[in-house]
């Protein structure tokens, strides 16, 4: 099943810890236009920016599969609101790519640089504000704005 013209379900639910673990990732009905919206009004346009296939590393997790990755029990990954994923082509770093998003005109609630090989984007949930957060995570914590990553 399509999500958008170049991203499906199974990609979205794809989780390498739960099929080591033996878990049902499948995304709840629920939350399916979430996913849908996530990949129709940012992760398509991003691939038609950067004329570049958009690898989805992460995107729905349920809980179980959330806590063994070491998230939030809040995460928007768990309502089918977020990704992580990187273009498959390494003309631009992670963190060019967060700021061509923060420069864009894009709907994202949270954008963030993590660790500095992936890029985590999120719409807000159906009816709320985004909040337009951005954040760096790396081995010294999580902080404000796009930064580069601290070794």
């Amino acid at each position: 099943m399509n999500l958008s013209k170049h991203f499906t379900v199974e990609e979205f639910i794809l989780s390498d810890t739960a099929d080591r673990h033996g878990i049902d990732n499948d995304i709840p009905a629920a939350y399916l236009p979430n996913a849908k919206r996530l990949c129709e009004t940012i992760l398509e346009p991003l691939r038609a920016a950067f004329e570049c296939p958009v690898i989805i590393l992460s995107g729905y997790r349920n809980i179980v599969v959330n806590r063994l990755v070491g998230s939030s029990d809040g995460s928007q990954h768990t309502k089918g609101l977020a990704a992580d994923f990187r273009l498959s082509f390494t003309g631009f770093t992670p963190l060019e790519v967060c700021r061509w998003i923060e420069r864009s005109n894009m709907e994202y609630d949270q954008l963030i640089h993590e660790f500095g090989r992936w890029v985590h984007v999120s719409v807000a949930p159906e009816g709320k504000k985004p909040r337009r957060q951005e954040l760096t995570i790396d081995k010294h914590g999580t902080r404000p704005g796009l930064l580069e990553v601290r070794r």
